[in-house]
């Protein structure tokens, strides 16, 4: 009774809407009627995290600290309660670096849903959609998220082979890793994972 449902907004999607959905039940918004034809992306969160990684859900979850700040996240999902300082701003340079080739991944696809190169002329929306790829490339190549239904997805779906399975976003991924020294965290070589 208290819950948003995705036929709560229905009548938002008569002009184009971004929405994020954090919670346990973010599926239910995985395949969102567009009744209207407007441009709809929804990033949706994971729907569980492994048991080892701590449940903050009561300072935010783990899926809105990578929205809000990706290195941070990143830490977070490491283990890390502390960097360096000039660790932390060489691997905030790095990541400058990472999300510009995100945003050149995401305009070159040519299987993107054009929903998400709409929204991609904002500013806010453009940095939200590259930290979210940045998330679930992320979660996909640490060794701790192994269920699907640990990762973030998005309606409608992005070609997960030119974005977070993207072989130069892996090679990224693992190269902050080694940056932090957390690289046994993560799988090496992600295709012998799956």
């Amino acid at each position: 009774m208290h819950c948003l449902h995705p036929g709560d907004l229905f009548p938002f999607t008569r002009k184009p809407l971004f929405i994020i959905v954090d919670s346990s039940n973010s599926t239910a918004y995985k395949n969102f009627s567009n009744l209207f034809g407007q441009p709809l992306v929804c990033l949706l969160s994971p729907t569980v995290y492994p048991k080892s990684v701590q449940d903050q859900s009561q300072r935010g979850s783990l899926f809105t600290l990578f929205l809000y700040s990706p290195l941070l996240g990143f830490s977070s999902v490491c283990g890390l309660s502390s960097v360096r300082r000039g660790l932390w701003e060489r691997a905030q340079d790095f990541l400058r670096k990472v999300f510009r080739d995100i945003g050149q991944m995401l305009t070159r696809s040519r299987s993107i849903d054009q929903a998400f190169l709409q929204f991609f002329g904002d500013e806010f929306l453009r940095l939200l959609l590259i930290r979210f790829v940045f998330c679930s490339a992320a979660l996909r190549l640490h060794k701790l998220f192994r269920e699907s239904r640990s990762f973030p997805e998005s309606y409608p779906e992005l070609p997960k082979q030119d974005t977070v399975e993207s072989g130069l976003l892996q090679k990224q991924v693992l190269e902050l890793a080694a940056m932090l020294d957390v690289q046994s965290l993560f799988w090496d070589d992600s295709l012998e994972s799956y």
